[in-house]
């Protein structure tokens, strides 16, 4: 895989965003690269196959500095500022470009944050892979999004059963143990708040929560768009918690979607996966 140092042909650069999540809807980085005065030749932008914007690099001395226009357009300052720079132009595909952007921040977090202890077990992971082939054989091909993905036993099996994944959660603790385990990979993971995931990742065949934390009559207005946001952009969904009651809830906030899941009880474990949605 290709980086974003390697794409622009560079040794050394930043994001001016902190993380994944700040390159929504955030029209400050494109403001404070304009007030750069650049070093000669030190305008860099990165397109796709479509020629369509993706990253915008500009040397300050000792160092490329820039930002990403993966869910913004670019400014007219900034188109100005690459013109009167007489800047230079690279090209890449638009999922190269993606997987290049998650994996520069999953680093980012893997260095800055100490993974979490290993919280699966080998049963635990059969369990799961039973699971899964039960509810959609032993192929699973396309995009599968992993919400809530933790420590990513979901991705690692959809890879297995030869499919992709895009995981995401809150937690970078537990998704650099995801990382440093194998079972997640950097390029299809970020750290992002599941209310909002629509805005950070595209339509999927299907959608997984694999045993959604634990839900409470006081946390439902936190856990209800996590799952509305999920079943709105899946072709196909599963999630799993752990009691009936939350299965019905989880049905609940699907239809408010459109979705209708069906639910039943899942016996290879008494206390994870025990309630099945899907649909």
């Amino acid at each position: 895989m290709k980086t974003i140092l390697s794409m622009l042909e560079l040794e050394a650069f930043r994001f001016f965003e902190p993380d994944y999540a700040s390159l929504v809807n955030n029209g400050e980085p494109g403001v404070l690269i304009c007030r750069i005065e650049p070093a000669s030749g030190g305008v860099r932008m990165l397109i796709d196959e479509e020629e369509n914007p993706a990253l915008f690099a500009v040397n300050v001395g000792n160092t490329w500095v820039g930002t990403a226009w993966s869910f913004r357009s670019p400014t007219e300052q900034e188109f100005a500022f690459f013109s009167a720079a007489d800047g230079d132009i690279y090209q890449e595909p638009r999922a190269e470009i993606d997987d290049a952007l998650r994996a520069y921040f999953s680093e980012i977090f893997c260095e800055e944050i100490a993974p979490a202890r290993e919280d699966l077990s080998p049963d635990r992971i059969e369990k799961v892979r039973d699971l899964l082939h039960e509810i959609w054989g032993t192929s699973a091909p396309g995009l599968c999004l992993d919400a809530c993905a933790g420590s990513g036993v979901g991705s690692m099996l959809i890879r297995e059963m030869g499919g992709t994944s895009i995981a995401y959660d809150n937690d970078p603790a537990l998704l650099a143990l995801g990382i440093f385990s194998g079972r997640l990979v950097p390029e299809r993971t970020i750290c992002i708040d599941g209310t909002v995931a629509s805005a950070y990742v595209p339509d999927a065949d299907r959608g997984m929560g694999i045993m959604f934390g634990q839900m409470y009559v006081y946390t439902q207005e936190r856990w209800r768009p996590i799952v509305e946001e999920l079943a709105g952009i899946t072709a196909e969904t599963l999630i799993t918690v752990a009691t009936e009651e939350e299965a019905h809830w989880v049905k609940e906030w699907a239809a408010g979607v459109d979705r209708d899941l069906e639910i039943w009880e899942n016996e290879r474990d008494p206390i994870y996966d025990r309630w099945i949605c899907f649909g």
